[in-house]
């Protein structure tokens, strides 16, 4: 009974927890308002989101159900891609709004360049310290409570 509780919140929690470590890796939806509770947090995700959250999870439940090991090397195989995919596309978000800002909104002379260099020469670590930096500095402005366009949601 005990495993079978155990089996049951794992096909409930892994999709989730895969979803929240998208959701994070990306950033916030732009122009989405905000709605409280874990509905609000479910409509704020793109459809992409959950598309990867459901494959990862199929790809998880086929390595923990497989007993001749193929299917944990295709699951790590794709995880890494995934995972790497999702790491450039944020990075791309973060390069690109760096590059959108002028010099004057930095407090220092050459801070544009340090942070391209940040993100240029580090991804990972770039990538983490400039959204940090960012989200203290220009906060995401509040939703108007507009339908967004389809692209923000791809």
């Amino acid at each position: 009974m005990l495993t079978m509780l155990a089996i049951l919140v794992g096909f409930v929690l892994t999709p989730l927890a895969i979803l929240a470590a998208v959701r994070f890796l990306d950033g916030p939806a732009p122009g989405v308002p905000s709605r409280p509770g874990f509905a609000g947090w479910l409509a704020q995700s793109k459809t992409w989101h959950a598309l990867i959250a459901v494959g990862l999870s199929a790809l998880v439940f086929l390595s923990t159900f497989d007993h001749h090991g193929e299917g944990m090397i295709l699951a790590l195989f794709v995880t890494a891609l995934v995972f790497l995919a999702v790491m450039i596309r944020a990075w791309q978000h973060q390069v690109l709004f760096l590059m959108s800002l002028r010099d004057d909104d930095f407090p220092g002379q050459r801070d544009k360049l340090i942070w391209a260099a940040f993100l240029f020469v580090m991804p990972p670590v770039g990538l983490w310290l400039f959204r940090s930096y960012r989200e203290g500095r220009w906060p995401e402005p509040e939703p108007t409570g507009k339908v967004s366009p389809a692209r923000d949601w791809i």
